[in-house]
């Protein structure tokens, strides 16, 4: 799973950075911008009246310009350097959520985190091994359903438009476009690969699923993003009005989202207490996050995780556990414990950079290692990829989740 960088679980937090000019082209702008960074960063650099490797690399910058003015026999673009040189210098950090976003990619990314959108109904990230877009999460009534494409399927090519890391988010635009029409993209499926043509349609960005089976409440949470914590409500609501007992949360492919909405949602379930801290590489605990006295519940429950469960979802799935509210089924979760900042520079495009790691009530991080469930069960590998088909009874995680919720009365 560490192949995998998801593009939907950035979550702001507080603005501690930030990214200096690509191209000194003098010595008072670098320092300038030296001393803005010294500020932010709490005096990263020296100070000491030696030459630091900031302005070390500004000068070799401002040298390099110097040449491919005076000596590149082709064009220049000034956009295309720009984007480049910045989406080098963060991709230099080693750190596999860190990027930079062209102020295109912005407007997508910020235009997906809301209610609705055209396109095929499918959450994806970027597949390292590969180089194309990974499918998380197919979203039901969407044209992606119907076709027939699975969670795990990664998409090669949009069109024309051939993935790879410099066009990735040029063909994750390309699967959007107007409503009617018609988008072919090349899906590999374990050896095979298949071309799919699909209409492009308004697809609901709906994140909660709310159904019953006998007195327990199944309530499958696909991502956390602006309208989960109101959808959540009606679906807790809705189970009241319905007279369960129990509660099974389907967290299985949800790669996280946005912090406002797991905090919310944590505080309708959670009595009044820790949610989660946010602290800085040194461990310094800089930001705590509460649920309120006003609403708990109580009640036997159950939550449903996987390797593809990240960043918010396993938060969620951290925080019953610790509060002892729940029980966990299924396999380990991905492990990603690192917060990310998105930052909006002047000319609309953007930086995602991870600022803090955020912790579950236990105080203990889960990057890289991931939560073991208290129940480990496998889905056969031939239905592992598409569980949301599957019969109640044939999805034995679920059977298992719904067993472990009875037992508990």
């Amino acid at each position: 799973m560490n192949k995998k960088v998801s593009l939907w679980i950035s979550i702001a937090v507080a603005l501690v950075l930030c990214v200096a000019t690509y191209l000194a082209t003098s010595i008072a702008l670098n320092k300038a911008y030296m001393e803005q960074i010294s500020q932010l960063t709490g005096g990263m650099n020296p100070g000491n009246g030696e030459t630091s490797a900031y302005e070390n690399m500004y000068d070799k910058l401002s040298e390099i310009e110097k040449i491919a003015n005076g000596y590149f026999v082709g064009d220049i673009d000034p956009e295309v350097l720009s984007d480049a040189v910045c989406s080098a210098y963060l991709a230099a950090l080693g750190d596999k959520y860190t990027m930079y976003h062209t102020a295109e990619e912005m407007a997508e990314y910020l235009s997906t985190s809301e209610g609705s959108y055209v396109g095929i109904g499918v959450q994806v990230s970027y597949d390292a091994e590969t180089q194309g877009i990974y499918i998380i999460t197919v979203f039901p009534d969407s044209p992606a359903m119907e076709a027939g494409l699975l969670v795990g399927d990664i998409i090669l090519q949009v069109e024309d438009v051939v993935c790879s890391e410099e066009t990735y988010f040029k063909a994750v635009n390309a699967v959007k476009g107007e409503s009617g029409t018609e988008v072919t993209v090349k899906v590999k499926r374990g050896d095979d690969t298949e071309d799919i043509t699909m209409t492009r349609r308004k697809v609901e960005n709906v994140s909660v699923f709310y159904r019953t089976i006998d007195d327990t409440a199944v309530i499958e949470v696909l991502q956390f993003t602006q309208t989960t914590a109101a959808d959540f409500r009606k679906a807790l609501e809705q189970a009241k009005k319905d007279g369960v007992k129990h509660y099974v949360f389907d967290m299985r492919n949800n790669g996280g989202g946005d912090l406002n909405a797991i905090v919310e949602v944590l505080d309708m379930l959670l009595p009044k207490g820790t949610i989660l801290t946010a602290s800085d590489k040194n461990g310094t605990v800089i930001q705590t996050y509460s649920s309120t006295d006003k609403e708990s519940l109580d009640a036997p429950m159950a939550v449903l995780i996987n390797g593809n469960t990240a960043s918010a979802a396993e938060l969620f799935t951290a925080a019953l556990r610790d509060y002892d509210k729940a029980v966990t089924v299924g396999t380990t979760t991905y492990g990603k414990g690192e917060m990310q900042s998105l930052i909006t520079l002047p000319d609309g495009s953007g930086v995602r950079i991870s600022t803090y790691y955020y912790n579950p009530p236990c105080g203990v991080n889960y990057e890289g290692i991931g939560i073991a469930p208290d129940i480990e069960i496998e889905l056969p590998e031939e239905l592992a990829n598409k569980y949301y088909q599957l019969t109640d009874e044939e999805d034995i995680q679920l059977q298992k989740a719904l067993e472990a919720v009875k037992n508990e009365d």
